[in-house]
């Protein structure tokens, strides 16, 4: 019985010495915002400060997280649970919330016009590369120039994609168009456009031979060779 009572004397003398050791906090404090030097004020070593530290890193959000901390004991816990308070962090919903605010502007669409082409143009658009921005300017110096969409189909391996591109960026409502002279012009000037063949050409240069030139482009509808529809995809790019 002696030495029970010697051993229950022993440990609450160890008791309030621990109590009398930790300190409670001076004012109401932000664990997460301590420094070592705050904590060892309240009584820490410090290897448990810096120990706490490292934990308030993630941070703490309640007494509960500071209460796992096994470096703090629970005399300074029971010293300081009182005093703490946690500042509500913002959850991953209201980051989300705030983000969706920002209304961020359309980026403008580059519009380009049909008379003013280039391969460096071409290219900054989004899915044109190198291999379609040399067809569609080589197409289109064959041609003379571009008066309509639907010609942009003729271009050597066109495909649905790459037509809405172009179709979405070039304005055709300006074309320019560069145009051969039936009158002036001599067999390979005029084999060389896409819309006559080599017969067509010797075709029309025959008959302005017969008929001392041309008054009308219209006059090319003479040879059998040339169809309606031949005259109305040429005739934007002949003149007299």
């Amino acid at each position: 019985m002696d030495h029970y009572a010697i051993e229950k004397k022993r440990t609450r003398t160890s008791y309030f010495q621990k109590k009398n050791r930790y300190k409670a906090p001076p004012h109401r404090f932000n664990p997460n915002e301590y420094t070592a030097a705050e904590w060892m004020a309240l009584g820490l070593s410090v290897k448990q400060a810096n120990a706490v530290i490292s934990f308030c890193k993630r941070p703490l959000k309640s007494n509960e997280d500071l209460k796992k901390i096994f470096v703090i004991p629970e005399v300074l816990y029971e010293l300081i649970k009182d005093s703490t308070y946690y500042p509500q962090l913002p959850t991953k919903q209201s980051y989300v919330h705030e983000a969706s605010k920002v209304v961020k502007p359309p980026k403008a669409v580059v519009i380009l016009s049909v008379g003013s082409l280039d391969s460096a143009s071409l290219v900054n658009l989004p899915g044109i590369g190198p291999f379609f921005a040399h067809h569609v300017m080589k197409y289109e110096k064959a041609l003379g120039g571009f008066y309509c969409k639907e010609q942009l189909w003729e271009i050597f391996k066109m495909n649905e994609e790459v037509f809405g591109i172009l179709c979405k960026h070039i304005d055709f409502s300006k074309p320019r168009i560069r145009k051969i002279s039936l009158n002036a012009a001599d067999f390979n000037s005029l084999s060389r456009h896409p819309y006559i063949d080599k017969w067509q050409a010797n075709s029309i240069l025959k008959i302005r031979k017969q008929i001392g030139g041309y008054q009308t482009v219209k006059e090319i509808l003479k040879s059998h060779l040339i169809r309606q529809e031949d005259f109305v995809k040429l005739e934007p790019y002949v003149s007299l």
